[in-house]
């Protein structure tokens, strides 16, 4: 069963990345709708203001330790967040009104807090609220998804992306499921993290080869070769759930693929590759590589792996 200090820890690093990416996806969909689907844009734009509440509670819970590991590790923003956004408000004509200094300056002044029970009952609190989001979302990208398949809507973005977001926060939705249960993690509850986590990094490897101009040879050589190598770490999950030794496989491929999107942000930013996303769509896809890493590091801690 998880202690206070476990609950605590675990309920902010989800809500840290999953709403900030949950505020990314929102963007992402804002954008890539013409102005007559204005409900859409509307609505998307109201989900993603709902993340940003979630991620400024969670920033203003934080102790010194997790605030600490949350800058330090890149889970919120990446070195590129910034300049990425700021390409993105060019290109698309948008003010994303989100102030990371500030946020960074208040995760850089936390201190300590009591974990005590009224702590912990304000954080159950955000985690049932937060699912009720994370099912608002998902119905949201569904609805999408729907439209799309019939030929009754346009979106710039890929019908199948639309499931990648769905599938991304329903993690999301399951681990705070887990944490409200006080449910610790498991070697096999762990294998099966690494399972969707591969997948949907699989995913983000698909789609920076889909959304990629063609002349990029070598990006769509380097993204097929980490779409086959994730794809193997997927079968081998399959074939045994309970192999101990896929996460520290895991841990090294992930490892190399953050090296490879951070090549591609910063080609990104010197306008020497170009993709038919919003560029906030590939920072976020590293910040889900940097949390995975997290994520890996501190299971082993706990299962001394």
């Amino acid at each position: 069963m998880l202690d206070n200090k476990q609950i605590f820890d675990e309920s902010l690093a989800n809500h840290i990345f999953f709403a900030s990416s949950m505020r990314s996806f929102c963007t992402s969909i804002g954008l890539s709708f013409y102005k007559n689907n204005q409900e859409y844009i509307d609505r998307a734009i109201a989900l993603g203001y709902r993340a940003t509440d979630i991620i400024n509670l969670a920033i203003s819970y934080m102790d010194r330790e997790i605030a600490k590991a949350t800058v330090e590790g890149n889970v919120y923003i990446t070195p590129y967040t910034n300049e990425i956004e700021k390409l993105t408000e060019r290109l698309f004509n948008v003010n994303l009104v989100i102030d990371y200094e500030q946020d960074i300056k208040i995760l850089n002044s936390r201190g300590e807090v009591n974990y005590d029970a009224q702590l912990i009952s304000k954080i159950d609190e955000l985690n049932n609220q937060t699912l009720i989001l994370v099912n608002e979302f998902k119905s949201f990208c569904s609805e999408i998804k729907e439209k799309l398949d019939k030929g009754d809507l346009f979106s710039y973005l890929y019908p199948d992306f639309f499931d990648f977001m769905y599938d991304t926060i329903a993690v999301y939705g399951r681990d705070l499921e887990r944490i409200l249960s006080k449910k610790n993690y498991t070697d096999f509850y762990l294998n099966e993290y690494a399972f969707y986590f591969n997948d949907l990094l699989k995913k983000t490897a698909l789609y920076i080869r889909g959304y990629l101009d063609t002349k990029h040879q070598d990006v769509f050589d380097m993204a097929t070769f980490y779409i086959n190598a994730f794809d193997k770490l997927i079968n081998k999950y399959l074939r045994d759930k309970n192999d101990t030794s896929l996460i520290l496989e895991t841990e090294r491929l992930v490892s190399n693929y953050q090296d490879f999107i951070s090549n591609i942000l910063e080609r990104l930013l010197r306008a020497e590759v170009y993709f038919i996303t919003p560029p906030v769509t590939i920072d976020n896809f590293l910040t889900m590589v940097n949390v995975y890493l997290t994520i890996i590091k501190y299971a082993r801690t706990i299962f001394n792996k």
